[in-house]
């Protein structure tokens, strides 16, 4: 039985820690490719985590970036969030990149269990791909006993590993680029838009705020590098806030209620994608040096 005092139950809650990458990857949904260099401190991440904690309750929490692995504290921050979302899944989406700078991931998550690690490919420089193959082996395979459990998934004990690949297909841009500059979607169908968006189930926090979904927690913060908050196109879109912390109860109750259903915001997004393969991402480091 569900622990009423643990707050609302969600599916799924991403904690954004960090706006950094050591990718570029076209078309990313949270618009990471322009260099949107930010890192919340783990002693926010810390207290933010205690707030939260007791008004969420989630089955699975994505630690998400940018790329988490670059956080210098993400050892810590990984044992704040099972201290205050005790029962949640725990799970890290990277590139796999950065394994050699994070050798005693698996080690920290199976000693905290319940935890998966999710690894993305973005890139089909044989290079590139080689040395993410590597990493695995070394890092994930090597000294840990995982068995494959189907198509690109692992485990061992209960830690969970897997991949995907969106270089291969099933791909789409959740952005419009109009002569180079970002643009919303004018479909002006915002439940189509939602019934076929791949990132319709995570609210994600993301400076302190939760928002419906990554792509629209970005907006702000994107349209002030690119000094568009005066593009009547987008105002619609900027003036979704999310919720701070001094929400009312029956705010957060209408948030949680609404997370799986479309709102206006999701008319960013396109109603008819074309799924495709994801272009190459570009690596911003050498390899050798990782």
């Amino acid at each position: 039985m569900r622990d009423n005092n643990r707050g609302h139950w969600l599916p799924f809650l991403e904690w954004m820690i960090t706006t950094s990458c050591d990718l570029a990857c076209p078309g990313c949904d949270r618009f990471i490719d322009y260099n949107h260099n930010w890192t919340e401190s783990y002693e926010d991440i810390d207290k933010n985590m205690s707030f939260w904690s007791k008004h969420l309750d989630p089955d699975n929490f994505t630690l998400i970036g940018g790329e988490p692995l670059l956080h210098p504290y993400i050892y810590k921050i990984i044992k704040s969030t099972r201290k205050y979302f005790d029962h949640a899944c725990i799970e890290i989406y990277t590139n796999g990149l950065l394994f050699p700078k994070r050798p005693k991931l698996i080690e920290l998550l199976l000693e905290l269990g319940n935890a998966k690690v999710s690894l993305t490919y973005h890139n089909q420089d044989p290079e590139v791909r080689a040395k993410i193959d590597r990493n695995i082996k070394k890092y994930i395979f090597k000294h840990y006993g995982f068995y494959q459990t189907g198509k690109n998934k692992w485990q061992y004990k209960d830690v969970t590993f897997e991949t995907t690949d969106p270089t291969e297909g099933g791909w789409y841009d959740y952005r419009q680029n109009l002569n180079g500059i970002l643009k919303p979607w004018k479909d002006n169908n915002p439940a189509e838009s939602y019934s076929k968006c791949m990132a319709n189930v995570y609210p994600i926090i993301y400076k302190n705020r939760l928002y419906k979904c990554p792509p629209i927690s970005m907006v702000e913060t994107h349209l002030t590098k690119s000094f568009q908050l005066g593009d009547e196109d987008w105002a619609p879109y900027l003036a979704y806030k999310g919720l701070g912390t001094d929400f009312l109860e029956e705010e957060l109750e209408e948030f949680i209620d609404n997370i799986q259903k479309p709102h206006e915001i999701c008319g960013m997004c396109p109603a008819n994608p074309v799924l495709k393969k994801q272009p190459d991402a570009i690596v911003k480091h050498r390899l050798e040096k990782i």
